[in-house]
């Protein structure tokens, strides 16, 4: 006879936490990544900053903030989400306010790069997603989509607002604003708004206390979670498979995302209308997480991203051919929607091999793993533009770079992952 499942917790937590990851998110991304192309001309007036100078500044935020993510996925799994995040929070508001007193270049560089970087990997989507992995077990694939959503939400609010501030009062203003905001919103909302585990408030993961032994899979992965250290994580062939077939996954939403305005300028667009390109993409961003992330609760989540990694192969191949500019919006928001859904099922990917006790911990290898190719594949896309005068040849590049992940996520264990000599 079936069990029955048990009635949710009267005031089950975990979606109170599950809204202010969404907050957070929002708060990481869109003063750093999600807003930073709006300075981009500001400082080219004040310091003479070239868009190859800027383009190394992108760059050097995601290879600080990837080197940093292994410490900080340590520290999520052995201590308090909610202080590294608070503290997460005081580092980005700290490095934005000495970032809009810079007088130099190199100040700028390295206030972004080092600064934000960080406290944006502390405070962003590492940590709420840890966090979603410890609230949610049979839901955890829905609350991981819903937290990442906030990702893109924050750009698509804030760039525009901070568009109007830039006009009026200057980049300088519109940063040290930035930083009041990330402080006065961010750091409650760690502390106040994030708990940790469960058990911190006498409740468990999706609000049920069950008595009798779950035989599902999620208990297995629990108990595979047990002794997963630096050492073993790294000896299991699961991790390896995962985290090289995760970086052309990642790299090709990066690459695109900087490249979506120029290629429809190459294709004939004004700069009007190519301007525009970013809001199918954040629509579909935001969609994706709510969307694939309830999926993987139902489906695995490598048997997922191999059915996105192949749709998006479809979209780079079609625009290869260089399609007219509205057909080209709407694989943008194809783009987006398979774009916005890799944390999420991700997330749902690492609980669901490794268990939650090591979740942060494999996070952050899993993204040192994968920095050689999100590093790499920019300079590769631009190169062949240049060589070849057209961005055929990168779509078709990013093509069989995802051709190899599929066939990586297809080796990926069906169950717990695998330990060294199993």
């Amino acid at each position: 006879m079936p069990a029955t499942r048990p009635a949710p917790h009267p005031h089950f937590s975990g979606w109170r936490v599950c809204s202010f990851a969404v907050l957070t998110q929002a708060l990481a991304i869109g003063f750093t990544l999600g807003a930073v192309g709006l300075f981009a001309a500001p400082l080219a007036a004040d310091f003479g900053m070239t868009a190859t100078q800027f383009g190394f500044g992108v760059s050097g935020f995601s290879l600080v903030m990837n080197l940093s993510m292994p410490v900080i996925g340590n520290a999520l799994d052995r201590g308090s989400i909610r202080r590294v995040m608070a503290i997460g929070a005081i580092v980005l508001s700290g490095s934005l306010a000495l970032l809009s007193f810079a007088s130099a270049l190199w100040q700028i560089g390295v206030l972004f790069c080092v600064g934000c970087s960080v406290g944006m990997a502390m405070l962003g989507p590492m940590a709420s997603s840890t966090a979603m992995a410890n609230w949610f077990d049979r839901l955890r694939g829905r609350a991981l989509g819903i937290a990442n959503a906030g990702g893109p939400l924050g750009p698509f609010l804030i760039v525009p607002i901070a568009g109007i501030a830039l006009a009026e009062y200057g980049w300088r203003p519109t940063v040290l604003g930035f930083a009041a905001a990330a402080f006065l919103i961010g750091v409650p909302a760690s502390l106040f708004g994030m708990i940790d585990r469960p058990d911190e408030v006498d409740q468990f993961p999706d609000g049920e206390e069950s008595d009798a032994p779950d035989l599902g899979g999620d208990e297995a992965a629990a108990e595979t979670a047990d002794g997963w250290d630096t050492r073993s994580v790294l000896r299991s062939r699961d991790f390896w498979l995962m985290a090289i077939a995760v970086g052309p996954f990642g790299a090709q939403g990066i690459v695109f995302g900087a490249n979506a305005i120029p290629f429809l300028t190459h294709h004939g667009a004004s700069a009007q209308a190519a301007a525009f390109a970013p809001v199918p993409m954040s629509v579909g961003a935001i969609v994706g997480p709510l969307l694939f992330g309830s999926l993987a609760d139902r489906i695995h989540p490598r048997l997922l991203f191999m059915g996105l990694s192949a749709v998006i192969c479809v979209c780079f191949a079609i625009l290869s051919t260089g399609p007219a500019y509205y057909p080209s919006l709407a694989l943008f928001v194809v783009c987006g929607l398979i774009g916005g859904s890799m944390m999420p099922v991700y997330g749902a990917l690492i609980g669901r091999l490794f268990g939650v006790e090591a979740f942060g911990q494999v996070m952050g290898l899993g993204a040192l793993v994968g920095l050689p190719v999100i590093t790499a594949t920019p300079i590769l896309f631009g190169a062949a533009f240049d060589a070849t005068g057209d961005y055929a040849t990168g779509l078709l590049g990013l093509v069989a770079a995802l051709a190899f992940a599929i066939v990586l996520f297809g080796l990926l264990s069906s169950g717990p992952a695998r330990r060294a000599g199993n």
